[in-house]
């Protein structure tokens, strides 16, 4: 017969392996992250997928690229211009299967000139309508080309954010086109909603992921040198970590609320930080690693896809970023992030 003495250790064992198993389950791994992706989101930005490209990213450890089908809209004549040649971008889209690689297609959309369209559209009913028709268009193109991961618009509210009424026009798009989009594609379906000004009433009943563009914005701003488009930031990168932290836990809350699958960061970037415009100069790279890491960190575990700007040499990024990028989507290399 076993002794009491013996019978506490035994206990005490499975408990400890218990303990140990739940360990091993919850603590986060590179595989937690379903998309580890990468993006090019400046004007037009429509020739970047190449050979070359596409094995760096596969070195980095990413396993997804977010193409964009560009237009324009002029408020003018209430139109819509494809600017994007969709022979080429079928060709991208074959490439980027070719490396094994998941696509994952939007919609983007500038004013006629290259201008931002946030807060611009003051006539929503003539936009929303032919935005709908374009993006199941896009969503058939999508289907045809076995795209995995389909987003049905780029920052359609912030768009028409100035409108009165603009949270329910939003929701009613979203939903409209989302049930429609259902019934030409089969992939999975999210939003590239932008979040910057705080509006988490959107209703993401029915997609797949929940998928905003992530720009932590607070006090500061600065000008584009190029555009001249003002645009917002953080005042320090401690203030930033702190954005980043409240507004994974404002996309989890929506996670739960809308039983979704996942959050998806479908674009993700830093513009401004203590009022300079973060660009490719050596303080920049510093900042955008840093920032990068500090997603990551953070998100890890809790956001299902990652999808980076600027990670080029040529383009913002630096050997460092490529040491966060492995490490949090290889976790093969030890980290080194630049102070």
């Amino acid at each position: 017969m076993m002794s009491i003495k013996k019978r506490i250790a035994l206990i005490l064992i499975a408990i400890l392996l218990i303990y140990v198993l739940y360990l091993l389950i919850s603590l986060p791994s590179a595989e937690s992250i379903i998309f580890k992706g990468f993006g090019w989101y400046g004007y037009l930005a429509d020739d970047e997928v190449n050979e070359e490209v596409l094995e760096r990213i596969k070195v980095l450890g990413g396993n997804s690229v977010n193409i964009n089908v560009y237009y324009e809209y002029n408020p003018e004549n209430e139109s819509f211009i494809l600017l994007s040649n969709l022979t080429k971008i079928e060709e991208k889209i074959n490439l980027i299967h070719k490396h094994d690689l998941i696509v994952f297609l939007s919609p983007f959309v500038n004013l006629v000139g290259g201008n931002y369209t946030g807060g611009s559209i003051d006539e929503p009913e003539p936009f929303l309508k032919k935005a709908k028709n374009i993006s199941i268009d896009l969503a058939r193109f999508a289907q045809k080309n076995n795209v995995q991961i389909y987003a049905l618009w780029n920052e359609l509210g912030l768009s028409i954010h100035k409108v009165q009424n603009h949270i329910n026009l939003t929701n009613q798009w979203l939903q409209d086109v989302r049930r429609e989009v259902k019934k030409v594609y089969n992939g999975s379906i999210t939003t590239k909603e932008g979040v910057q000004l705080g509006f988490y009433n959107y209703n993401f009943s029915g997609f797949d992921y929940i998928g905003v563009t992530y720009y932590p914005f607070t006090t500061s701003f600065a000008v584009h040198p190029g555009t001249g488009q003002r645009l917002g930031g953080v005042e320090n990168l401690e203030e930033y970590e702190d954005v980043v932290k409240e507004e994974i836990k404002k996309l989890n809350t929506l996670k739960q609320k809308f039983r979704s699958r996942g959050i998806i960061l479908g674009e993700i970037g830093i513009d401004v930080v203590g009022g300079k415009f973060i660009e490719n100069d050596e303080e920049s790279k510093k900042i955008r690693t840093s920032a990068y890491e500090i997603v990551l960190r953070n998100g890890k575990g809790k956001i299902d896809g990652f999808f980076f700007s600027k990670f080029g040499y040529e383009d913002g990024g630096s050997e460092e970023l490529d040491e966060v990028l492995k490490y949090y989507f290889r976790e093969k290399v030890k980290i080194t992030t630049p102070t």
